[in-house]
């Protein structure tokens, strides 16, 4: 991990470091990145909140911003909690469990759509039908009267 910028926001009592980090295989998650870039820091892994990663594609390497805050309580006033939760083991394992539920809800629309697309085919022949007659007895009305 190698630091190339530390930009003090002195208002915002954070730091706004921009580093870069080699790797191979896949990304980094942004936990094992707030790892790392702790112990680059000397800093608690607990005020580091990962902004962006940017991998160089085919290189293994990735440009990240992360901002290191002085205090818990200037972090959770100024972040989001989006960002807060952001790369969280526990919420992988709750999307986990969320998907299979999900997936059974969506079956049962897919099939209520078929019946429905089903319905609509057989509705419209009869549909054209019935407006065929109804044009050709407008037709028929308006032959007498031109004459």
């Amino acid at each position: 991990m190698e630091i190339l910028e530390k930009n003090e926001q002195s208002l915002l009592s954070r730091t706004e470091v921009i580093a870069k980090d080699s790797y191979t295989g896949s990304t980094p998650s942004r936990e094992s990145i707030k790892e790392r870039l702790a112990k680059a820091l000397n800093a608690d892994k607990g005020l580091l909140v990962v902004k962006h990663i940017y991998p160089e594609f085919g290189f293994g390497t990735a440009k990240i911003i992360a901002y290191l805050y002085s205090t818990k309580e200037s972090m959770n006033e100024i972040e989001p909690e989006y960002s807060l939760k952001r790369g969280e083991k526990n919420k992988k394992e709750s999307k986990e469990e969320a998907k299979p539920e999900a997936k059974k809800e969506e079956k049962k629309p897919e099939a209520e759509k078929k019946q429905e697309t089903e319905n609509k085919k057989q509705e419209k022949p009869a549909d054209n039908k019935e407006q065929k007659p109804e044009e050709k007895k407008s037709e028929d009305n308006k032959k007498p009267d031109e004459k």
